[in-house]
C-alpha cells in the first residue's frame, strides 16, 4: 500500500469463487482496507465471506441481488462513513471478484492516484485499461463489446478512453459523494460515472493494465445482451438530450425569425433549448439536480443569450446576411466558451 495515500479497495461481490478468496488474501496480506459488497450470493457462498471477513475483510451483505451499482453504490456510504469517524480514505479502488484484477494492477493504479494528488489539477479519476497489449487473449465479446461502445462513447462527449468497461477504477474523495447519486443499478452505473466526467470538471487518466481471464472470462456475470443495451442506452440518452435541444433551438428559431426580429428569436429560442437540456441532463441523463448548480447554468446561460443575441443582431445589421447563418456564426465560439466556464465553473468541484 502506498505510504503516503491511503485507499481502500471496493469489491463488488455476486456467487464468488475461491479466486474471490485468494484476491482477498493477498490485498490484505500487503496492508490494503477491502469492502467487500456480497451482492445477494448463494447460501454456499457464505464460507467465502467469512474467510474474507477472518482475514480482515469488510463485508457488507445485499438481502438479494440488487446489481453491481447498487453494491458498488453500498462500498461508497460504507467508506464514507468511516472517512466521516476520521478513516482519512484518499481514494476509493473499485475491482472485481472474479480474479481478473491483480495485486500489480491495483498497485499501478494506485500510484497514478498518488501522483495525480500532486498535479494542479489534483487528484484525478483513474481508469484501469484493457486490451491495449495483445488482442489474441482477451475474450472475444469482450475485445469486440468495448470497441463498440468505445466508438460510441467519443462520438457522443468527445472523450478518448479505450476502455470504457473496466471495473478497475481509483476514485478520489471528492467524488465520493457523487458515487451514491449516480443512476444505474447494474453495469450502467459504470458508464454513467465515465458520462459525468465532464460535468464534474474532474480530471481523468487511463493507464494500461494487464487482466487475467479464466475460462474465457466464463466467471463474469456480465451479461452480453442485456448489459450492452444499458451501457449504451446511458451514451445515447446523452446523445439525445443534446440533439433534441439542439433540434428544438433551430426549429423554433426558424419560426420565430418569420415573425420576430433576430434578438427576440434567438432569446426565445435558447431560452426554451438551455431549459430543456438542462432537465434532460439532471433527470433522465445524470439523475442530479443541485440548486447550485441550477444557479450557475442560469448565468452562464444567460450571459451566453445576451452575447448571441446582441452579436448575431450585430452581424445581420452589418453584413445582411440571413438570420440562421448568423445564428451559426454566433453559436459556434459561443459554445467553445460555453463549455470552458461550465468545466471550469458550473461544474467545478
Amino acid at each position: 500500500m502506498s505510504k503516503t495515500m491511503k485507499y481502500a479497495v471496493i469489491i463488488p461481490a455476486y456467487n464468488p469463487d475461491d479466486k474471490f478468496v485468494a484476491f482477498i488474501e493477498i490485498l490484505r496480506k500487503n496492508g490494503i482496507f477491502v469492502i467487500a459488497v456480497d451482492d445477494g450470493s448463494r447460501d454456499e457462498c457464505e464460507s467465502r465471506f467469512q474467510t474474507a471477513e477472518e482475514r480482515g475483510c469488510v463485508v457488507i451483505h445485499h438481502d438479494g441481488n440488487k446489481g453491481k451499482g447498487q453494491a458498488l453504490r453500498t462500498g461508497f456510504a460504507e467508506l464514507i462513513r468511516l472517512n466521516q469517524k476520521g478513516g482519512g480514505f484518499a481514494y476509493a479502488i473499485t475491482a472485481d471478484c472474479d480474479g481478473q484484477h491483480s495485486y500489480e494492477a491495483i498497485k499501478d493504479v494506485a500510484q497514478a492516484a498518488e501522483a495525480s494528488m500532486e498535479t494542479q489539477d489534483g487528484p484525478a479519476l483513474i481508469i484501469g485499461g484493457r486490451f491495449r497489449d495483445t488482442g489474441e487473449k482477451v475474450p472475444l465479446r469482450s475485445r469486440l463489446g468495448n470497441g463498440f461502445t468505445r466508438g460510441l462513447f467519443r462520438l457522443v462527449t468527445g472523450i478518448a478512453i479505450y476502455d470504457t468497461q473496466t471495473g478497475l477504477r481509483a476514485i478520489p474523495e471528492r467524488l465520493f459523494k457523487e458515487m451514491l447519486e449516480l443512476k444505474g443499478d447494474r453495469y450502467e452505473y459504470e458508464m454513467n460515472m465515465l458520462l459525468s466526467i465532464k460535468s464534474w470538471g474532474v480530471p481523468y487518466r487511463e493507464i494500461p493494465i494487464e487482466t487475467i481471464y479464466y475460462d474465457n472470462n466464463a466467471g463474469s456475470h456480465f451479461h452480453a445482451f442485456r448489459d450492452s443495451f444499458l451501457v449504451i442506452s446511458q451514451i445515447l440518452k446523452f446523445a439525445c438530450s443534446s440533439l433534441l435541444s439542439f433540434l428544438l433551438d433551430y426549429i423554433l428559431f426558424l419560426i420565430l425569425a418569420r415573425y420576430l426580429d433576430y434578438a427576440v428569436a434567438y432569446a426565445a429560442a435558447r431560452a426554451a433549448s438551455g431549459i430543456l437540456n438542462y432537465f434532460l441532463n439532471a433527470k433522465v441523463v445524470f439523475g442530479k439536480m443541485t440548486k447550485g448548480t441550477f444557479l450557475k447554468y442560469f448565468i452562464v446561460w444567460a450571459t451566453i443569450l445576451a452575447l448571441g443575441s446582441l452579436g448575431g443582431t450585430l452581424i445581420q445589421d452589418v453584413l445582411k446576411l440571413p438570420g440562421l447563418v448568423c445564428k451559426i456564426f454566433v453559436d459556434l465560439p459561443l459554445f467553445c466558451v460555453s463549455y470552458f466556464v461550465q468545466k471550469h465553473y458550473v461544474f467545478k468541484k
